[in-house]
């Protein structure tokens, strides 16, 4: 029953947050701001519908991750970590909605042109999603939808709990790394900053998995 006020109560946010959409959408030019560069500038467009599309991704995002535990061949598991599953549900959610404001707010000039604000918002805002859900981690137990799943994780629960309590580390540190990398973005430049991200990104995956794997070969004690 919690989880379903949970559920309904995020669903009713996201339909308030499509509906203050729909409140600004006839003020909109024709031709939206959809991307913008390291240096503030936007560089990509789009119909303005765009941002219709924008605002109904928080409530389908819920709605897929809401059915996920359902048909996880694991999801009586999902009672033992529920509180860690439902702050996760609710901070995605939340940084979700907030991401789909930025063609408004680019528009009616609340974000000022040539400014590094959107991207600071943007990379430190998942920086800030990635040390959240970092300090959850630990905390979550074998499943096949949420956490980091590999295959000697989900195959063996020791192997699961020591990759999650790693996973959670490498979380933290990439989070701060993007809190950094957007703070410096404007200084980086388009190409470094991306590469930079992808390099944060996938080298803090890569060693989840090469840390899980050498576990299972017992080169981690």
């Amino acid at each position: 029953m919690k989880r379903n006020k949970l559920f309904w109560g995020l669903l009713i946010f996201c339909a308030i947050n499509f509906a203050a959409h729909l409140c600004f959408y006839g003020s909109l030019p024709d031709v939206v701001p959809t991307h913008w560069g390291a240096d503030g500038q936007a560089n990509g467009w789009g119909p303005k519908s765009t941002v219709l599309i924008m605002a109904a991704l928080p409530a389908l995002m819920l709605i897929l991750m809401a059915a996920l535990p359902r048909i996880d061949p694991k999801h009586q598991n999902y009672e033992k970590f529920k509180g860690v599953w439902n702050a996760s549900l609710t901070a995605l959610t939340i940084f979700m909605a907030a991401m789909s404001w930025f063609s408004e707010l680019s528009v009616f000039g609340l974000i000022p042109e040539g400014s590094s604000l959107v991207g600071i918002l943007v990379c430190g805002g998942c920086g800030v999603l990635f040390i959240f859900l970092g300090n959850y981690m630990p905390r979550i137990k074998q499943n096949y939808m949420f956490g980091c799943k590999t295959p000697w994780a989900l195959n063996n629960e020791h192997n699961w709990n020591r990759t999650q309590r790693m996973g959670g580390i490498v979380f933290v540190v990439m989070g701060a790394a993007l809190i950094v990398i957007s703070l410096l973005a404007t200084i980086l430049g388009d190409a470094a900053t991306m590469i930079l991200l992808l390099a944060v990104v996938f080298g803090g995956s890569a060693w989840i998995y090469l840390y899980s794997y050498l576990v299972y070969i017992g080169k981690m004690k």
